[in-house]
């Protein structure tokens, strides 16, 4: 903080510049600290749909993190009843779903794939445990014969794995669900606290010296 070189107590325009200098830095640091939480990824961006050799012809894709584990997962003609399920007490670490196949080790089938989908547009969900406070629920619909026999279904567009995998990580936050706040977070909140204790410091040091009568 900026000081007279006097010695004497800060003046009114040094409190009024220090106060806009320490707001602006805890306004920084809420969003560093907090921004994770605030923002909500659209519904889909954690699932792809992709080709795949199987009654369906069709693959889920589900991105996790490191302590998440997949639990369910659902096909639905859009708006209507299961045509597909499977799930898992203590869930999977499989990222690929072959939709209509045998379950994965540690899956059951809730609802078995009886026949090709129906034309027009389907919906999958999946459930994702682990990863935080609340178990994650995604769900995407989309039109299967959009469904490259290359490539990602994402977010209604085609994309190369690569792209999704980004997309789909951002969505998920790893880094913050896996660390907390972390370490670099944690020293901006350290230097936040200090600055505050600093401009306190001086507040009471100009409300000391206008009420003894010194210049300010």
């Amino acid at each position: 903080m900026a000081r007279r070189d006097d010695g004497g107590p800060p003046s009114l325009s040094m409190v009024l510049s220090g106060g806009v200098g320490v707001a602006a830095m805890v306004a920084f640091v809420a969003a560093v600290a907090l921004g994770a939480d605030l923002k909500q990824p659209p519904p889909g961006a954690r699932l792809a749909v992709t080709a795949a050799d199987g009654p369906a012809g069709l693959a889920v894709l589900v991105p996790r993190c490191r302590s998440e584990r997949v639990t369910r997962l659902e096909l639905r003609a859009a708006g209507g009843s299961a045509l597909w399920r499977i799930s898992a007490r203590k869930g999977s670490i499989d990222e690929r779903y072959v939709v209509g196949a045998d379950e994965p080790l540690g899956f059951v089938t809730e609802v078995t794939l009886r026949g090709p989908p129906p034309s027009g547009p389907l919906e999958v969900v999946a459930h994702v445990a682990g990863g935080g406070s609340a178990d994650v629920v995604d769900q995407v619909v989309f039109d299967p014969g959009a469904v490259p026999p290359d490539g990602v279904l994402y977010q209604g567009d085609v994309v190369e794995a690569p792209a999704f995998q980004a997309g789909a990580a951002a969505a998920a936050d790893c880094a913050e669900s896996d660390r907390g706040l972390g370490l670099v977070t944690w020293l901006f909140v350290a230097a936040a606290v200090g600055v505050v204790i600093t401009y306190v410091t001086m507040v009471v040091r100009y409300w000391k010296g206008r009420t003894s009568g010194e210049p300010w």
